[in-house]
C-alpha cells in the first residue's frame, strides 16, 4: 500500500500516528503503517523548522552581511553547480517590504563547509506571510519567519523514515547557529509580547516562541568571517607571490567574461598557447575551480577581490605610462628637474592639482591609502624644491577618500594645514 503523507505545523513525529489514526476509522489495520513495519523505499521528501522573530529583530538575518547572504555568497562556486541566492524585498502587491523573501540553497558538499558532520542539502530562508503589511503588529503574520528546510532535489540520495531525529537535529541546529550568527539570542525566556516584554520570538498558533531546551554543544559557529579571511589571505598571498603575465591575463579574463570559459578561449582571446594557459591555471588553483574543459574563480568573494586586483592594476599602468608621458612632456617643454618630479609625483598617486594663479589651489587625491599626511608632506617637499610658494601648497584644498570601518567609502575635504 503506498501512501504520501502532506501537512504542516505538525510535529514530524506525529505523523505515523495521524495515519494509523486515519486508516482505523476508515476500517483499515493501523498496524500496516507501524512504525518497524515501514517499506525500506519510504522516505522524507520535505520537511521545515522555523521560528517567527519579531519584524524589528530580523534585520540582521537577512542583512546584506548577515548569515543567509554570506552562506551563498562565500561558499558558493561563482558560476557553476545550483546556487540559489534570493533576495527579494518587494511583496506580492508591488509594496516595498525588506527581507519579504529571502534565501540560501546550499548542497551537501557547501553543507559540509559549515557543518562538518551534516549531509543533506537544506534552503534557509527569512520570509513573510504574503499579507503581511495588512496586519497589525499585534497578529503573528505582520512578522517573519526563519526556516530551514530539507531540499530533496538536491542531491541523488534520499531520506528514510529512519533518518527522522537525524533530520529534525539538523535543521534545529542550521536554525538555531544562523540565529546565533545574527545576534539572535536562542534562549531568550521573554517572547516579547505583553507588559515589558523584549524578546526577539513572536508566538503564533503553532510556535508559542520558547526556546527550546537544547544542549550548547548543538549550536556551530558559523565562522563566515574565517572563511572570508581563509579566501581573501589566498588572494593577497598570490599577489603578493607576483603573477606572471598569463596568470594575470587568465584571471582578467574571468572576472569580466561573464560566464563560464574555456583555457582555449582564454589562450584565444590573449594571443597565448594554450598549454601555457593550462600551466598558470595550475599555478592559481586555489583561486580557480576546473571542471570538464571549463574554468570560474571559486566563489563570488574571491571574484570580487580579483576584480578589485586586477582594476588596481590596470589603473596602476595607467599611471604609470602617464608619469612617464607627463615627465617627458615636461621635459620638453623645457621645465626643470625639480618641477617635473613633482609633476610625475602627482602623476603617480592620480593627484590632479589645480593651481591657477587666480584661485586657491586644490588639491584632488582620490581614494588614499595609509596615512595621508606622509603623502601631503612628500608633495609638499617636492613643490618647495620646485622653488615654488609653500605658503600657497599649504593653503591648498584637499579632497580625498577613505575607507571607513564598515567599508563605506567616505569622502573628506579639508585645507593642508589642517592635515599637517
Amino acid at each position: 500500500m503506498n501512501v504520501r503523507l502532506s501537512g504542516s505545523n505538525i510535529e514530524f513525529t506525529r505523523y505515523i500516528p495521524l495515519l494509523q489514526a486515519a486508516a482505523e476509522a476508515v476500517g483499515v489495520n493501523g498496524w500496516y503503517f507501524d512504525r518497524s513495519d515501514l517499506h525500506e523505499y519510504s522516505n522524507i521528501i520535505d520537511a521545515e523548522r522555523y521560528v517567527r522573530l519579531q519584524k524589528d529583530r530580523s534585520g540582521p538575518v537577512h542583512a546584506r552581511d548577515g548569515p543567509l547572504a554570506s552562506m551563498g555568497h562565500l561558499l558558493e562556486n561563482d558560476r557553476s553547480g545550483f546556487r540559489s541566492i534570493t533576495q527579494n524585498d518587494t511583496d506580492p502587491h508591488g509594496n516595498s517590504l525588506p527581507g519579504y523573501y529571502h534565501t540560501a540553497t546550499l548542497g551537501p558538499e557547501r553543507v559540509r563547509e559549515l557543518f562538518p558532520d551534516h549531509d543533506f542539502p537544506r534552503e534557509v530562508k527569512h520570509y513573510y506571510a504574503r499579507e503581511a503589511l495588512s496586519q497589525p503588529d499585534s497578529h503573528p503574520l505582520a512578522h517573519p519567519k526563519v526556516g530551514v528546510s530539507y531540499q530533496t532535489s538536491k542531491w541523488d540520495r534520499k531520506l528514510g523514515w529512519d533518518d527522522l531525529e537525524s533530520l529534525t537535529d539538523q535543521l534545529d541546529e542550521t536554525l538555531h547557529s544562523v540565529l546565533a550568527d545574527a545576534g539572535i539570542p536562542v534562549r531568550s525566556g521573554n517572547v516579547g509580547d505583553g507588559q515589558g516584554g523584549t524578546g526577539p520570538y513572536k508566538p503564533d498558533l503553532y510556535f508559542d516562541g520558547v526556546d527550546m531546551e537544547r544542549p550548547d554543544d548543538h549550536l556551530y559557529g558559523l565562522d563566515l568571517t574565517q572563511i572570508r579571511h581563509d579566501q581573501q589571505s589566498v588572494v593577497v598571498r598570490h599577489l603578493a607571490d607576483g603573477l606572471s603575465p598569463v596568470e594575470w591575463e587568465s584571471l582578467e579574463t574571468l572576472v569580466t567574461d561573464g560566464g563560464e570559459v574555456s583555457p582555449k578561449q582564454i589562450a584565444k582571446d590573449h594571443d597565448r598557447h594554450e598549454d601555457s594557459v593550462r600551466r598558470a591555471l595550475n599555478r592559481i588553483d586555489e583561486l580557480v575551480e576546473r571542471e570538464y574543459g571549463r574554468v570560474s574563480l571559486r566563489s563570488s568573494f574571491i571574484s570580487e577581490l580579483v576584480h578589485e586586483s586586477v582594476k588596481e592594476a590596470r589603473e596602476a599602468t595607467r599611471r604609470a605610462v602617464e608619469t612617464g608621458a607627463k615627465a617627458l612632456n615636461a621635459a620638453e617643454r623645457g621645465l626643470d628637474e625639480k618641477t617635473s618630479a613633482f609633476i610625475a609625483w602627482a602623476a603617480k598617486h592620480d593627484i590632479d592639482v589645480d593651481s591657477a594663479n587666480d584661485a586657491r589651489m586644490k588639491i584632488r587625491m582620490g581614494k588614499v591609502e595609509g596615512e595621508i599626511k606622509d603623502r601631503i608632506e612628500q608633495g609638499l617637499e617636492l613643490w618647495k624644491d620646485a622653488g615654488r610658494d609653500p605658503g600657497h601648497f599649504i593653503d591648498a584644498l584637499v579632497t580625498f577618500q577613505k575607507e571607513g570601518r564598515s567599508g563605506s567609502i567616505c569622502q573628506f575635504a579639508t585645507p593642508v594645514w589642517e592635515i599637517r
